[in-house]
């Protein structure tokens, strides 16, 4: 941790690995911090990934003049496990994650972007709920949990952990279902499984039980506390989708107006998929 990547400096940038004090347990994050104001963009990933899932986000130009901080949730890629799986404690570490890139590195964001793509979408929506007025311009979610429907990982996690067969379902997911499978029809993700390998399982077990009460803790319809709190925000949001969104989500977003920028891929890593055309969403929203 802490390494320098000093072949890959562009001026007054570099790409720096940070390990983040929190309450719990530190986060690692890969970020590339701009000396002075400049926009700053957060990137999180889904359950079970990393930040390899936002590689090429430093090598894009459509954010060539921004700031970037890619966190890994407690548990997943090089961030430790932690005794709180719960989404709310994963909104606190992206906010001690950005405390400490402003206090020890200068980080200085003008303005703070958010981008939250799966399960990573949850920790983006609530700290845009509890950040002070202006202090996010805008909120890019890529095919995020924010309905009941379509969550059909963790809904299966679930019902393993339920039936004490969570560890052979686990290795049944990771070796078959992506590396044969998903692999197989995206080769392009093999990050995914490269982040599932280091990734804790009881991590991945925590995270999806914190998913799963954040999917079902409302009555009615649409049920998600995080789709409940999208729908409140007083600030710019994007929805990027592929083909096997739920419909059931489609309709929820509609319903409230969220912009949506439809994508022509089934594929679920939207940044693997349509990489050019992901990035270029970004730059459009954030720069």
């Amino acid at each position: 941790m802490g390494k320098f990547f000093a072949s890959e400096q562009r001026g007054d940038m570099g790409i720096r690995e940070v390990l983040a004090p929190t309450d719990d347990a530190p986060v690692y994050a890969r970020v590339r911090i701009i000396v002075g104001r400049a926009p700053a963009v957060v990137c999180l990933h889904g359950l079970g990934d990393s930040h390899l899932a936002f590689e090429e986000a430093f090598e894009t130009r459509y954010l060539a003049g921004a700031s970037l901080i890619v966190p890994d949730m407690a548990g997943h890629g090089a961030s430790p496990a932690a005794r709180d799986y719960s989404m709310e404690a994963a909104t606190g570490r992206v906010r001690a994650v950005l405390r400490h890139l402003t206090s020890q590195y200068g980080l200085r964001p003008s303005p703070l972007f958010l981008v939250g793509h799966s399960v990573g979408g949850i920790p983006a929506i609530y700290y845009c709920r509890d950040a002070a007025p202006g202090e996010v311009a805008h909120l890019i979610l890529a095919e995020a949990s924010v309905t009941r429907f379509g969550s059909f990982v963790t809904a299966h996690a679930e019902a393993a952990r339920l039936s004490g067969r969570f560890d052979e379902w686990y290795d049944t997911f990771r070796e078959q279902v992506i590396f044969r499978d998903y692999l197989g029809r995206f080769p392009f993700c093999r990050h995914y499984y490269a982040s599932l390998r280091f990734c804790r399982r009881e991590a991945f077990a925590g995270t999806v039980l914190a998913v799963r009460r954040e999917a079902k803790s409302l009555p009615g319809k649409w049920s998600h506390a995080a789709g409940a709190a999208l729908a409140g925000l007083q600030l710019p949001v994007t929805y990027a989708y592929g083909r096997d969104l739920a419909p059931e989500t489609l309709t929820f977003l509609q319903q409230h107006d969220i912009r949506l920028r439809p994508f022509p891929t089934d594929c679920h890593f939207l940044m693997q998929a349509a990489a050019g055309e992901f990035y270029a969403l970004l730059g459009e929203c954030c720069l």
